[in-house]
């Protein structure tokens, strides 16, 4: 008596199963750090405005579950049973949402209009990088992105900036990669922060314009260890 196709891949797997080669469970990720206070803050008390923060855009070979590891410039790959836990967009957006209610710099943050209390400005991005980048025998953590903060009366950006930052890990395990990645994007926004609590003083009339030392829109902050 012939067996079907069907009956020969379920016998196959059963043999597998039992011969303890059981096929590998996707293990799942998720950045995460305790945010660093502003230093040397322009205005002890938060500021009396309202923040939006827009979930941050993401460039589209990103824009997956699987976590990337890139190989050289012009290659990248998709782990197969290394994923990240939540939406990588909303991932980052809810650190930068718990970052900036932990650094208690304004009265309040929201993530939509229809929330009750209107916005003053609106906190959005684009991350363009969020990878693990393999070369011969080194391994690096990598993350690069785009911070903006909008006027919302007049639509004006009052701020702009790109980061990019790479980080060497010495260990393989996946596990170490996130770890150097949650570092990387709690650098980034301590920076971002900083420059921003700059903006808002000049904003709120505590110095005067041209007196802040922050970077001037389109900046950029690039590194490597």
């Amino acid at each position: 008596m012939k067996l079907s196709a069907t009956m020969i891949l379920l016998v196959s797997l059963a043999a597998l199963l039992l011969s303890g080669c059981a096929i590998p469970n996707r293990q799942y990720y998720t950045l995460n750090y305790v945010s660093s206070p502003i230093q040397n803050r322009r205005f002890e008390e938060p500021y009396p405005f309202v923040i939006r923060i827009k979930e941050f855009s993401i460039e589209e070979a990103y824009n997956r579950n699987q976590i990337v590891y890139r190989l050289n410039p012009f290659q990248l790959q998709y782990y197969v049973y290394r994923h990240w836990a939540v939406r990588p967009t909303r991932m980052i957006t809810d650190l930068i949402d718990k970052h900036l209610v932990s650094s208690n710099l304004v009265s309040a943050t929201v993530r939509r209009f229809d929330e009750g209390r209107t916005p003053d400005y609106q906190l959005s991005g684009s991350i363009e990088a969020l990878e693990e980048y393999d070369s011969e025998d080194l391994t690096f953590a990598h993350m690069a992105m785009r911070i903006y903060l909008s006027r919302i009366s007049d639509g004006r950006t009052i701020y702009s900036r790109r980061f990019s930052l790479r980080r060497r890990v010495y260990q393989q395990e996946a596990e170490f990669v996130i770890r150097e990645l949650s570092n990387i994007l709690e650098y980034i926004m301590t920076m971002a922060l900083e420059d921003i609590d700059a903006q808002l003083a000049e904003e709120f009339g505590i110095i005067s314009a041209g007196e802040t030392d922050i970077a001037q829109p389109d900046n950029s902050i690039t590194g490597s260890d």
